[in-house]
């Protein structure tokens, strides 16, 4: 059976989903000043170029966010570990297993070192919500410039990167995460409009990137008794180059 493909690249396309996906990672920083200031900043950037997307209220809202607003009710949701509630961490929702846990972080940051990512400087774990979006944001400016100035292969490495990212880590967990902060925040309005966003946004660039079915979760942790799914195949890190 032959898996039908994404369409053409647009670069505009691209850099929006690019925009969006910053936008996701930065409103789940700390609400320090120094981020919501980030904060800010990005959404002013990408308030525009989001429109009419699922982002849009979320990018409009954040443009105008005060850390007063947020900093209380960052802390009523998570912890600096992991919230039983709302876990950002990967590992979290898909296992308590050290074993497996361990192999899906390095198989994690075997993504990131194959286009020269390093996360250990910045003090969050490869698998914090922050970091994948960042990532995926990242091989989308990625698609962007090999869509204008390195021709098709790149764009298809790139592509297949995103693909296979979204299939094995983000897709199969960012929604639920989503979902949950939903519910979880219902007195903290930016972060419940943040987990809706989240979770459609996810579901649509599954859809977008025809990751085909994904063996998502609907809260923390699947069931310990059933094994990890099989990818149908594996990223061939010497395929993608770094530049």
């Amino acid at each position: 059976m032959t898996r039908t493909r994404p369409g053409p690249v647009s670069v505009e396309v691209a850099v929006q989903r690019a925009m969006g996906y910053a936008l996701l990672a930065r409103c789940f920083a700390y609400p320090d000043d120094l981020a919501v200031e980030g904060i800010r900043a990005t959404a002013a950037a990408s308030e525009a170029v989001l429109e009419g997307t699922v982002l849009g209220p979320l990018a409009t809202a954040a443009a105008r966010v005060a850390r007063e607003e947020l900093e209380e009710r960052y802390a009523g949701l998570f912890t600096l570990s992991s919230s039983p509630d709302c876990p950002t961490f990967e590992t979290a929702f898909l296992s308590t297993d050290p074993i497996q846990q361990t192999n899906r972080m390095a198989d994690i940051a075997g993504f990131y070192r194959a286009f020269g990512v390093d996360t250990g400087g910045n003090g969050c774990r490869p698998d914090d919500i922050s970091v994948e979006l960042e990532f995926m944001g990242f091989l989308c400016r990625k698609e962007a410039y090999a869509a204008e100035h390195l021709g098709a292969p790149r764009v298809a490495q790139t592509l297949r990167a995103e693909r296979l990212f979204l299939r094995e880590h983000l897709g199969r967990w960012a929604g639920a995460a989503g979902s949950r902060l939903a519910l979880q925040g219902a007195d903290a309005p930016f972060y419940a409009m943040l987990g809706k966003a989240l979770d459609v946004w996810v579901s649509q660039e599954c859809e977008r990137m025809q990751t085909g079915p994904v063996d998502t979760v609907d809260g923390p942790r699947m069931d310990l008794n059933k094994p990890e799914p099989e990818a149908d195949s594996v990223i061939d890190f010497d395929d993608i180059p770094v530049a």
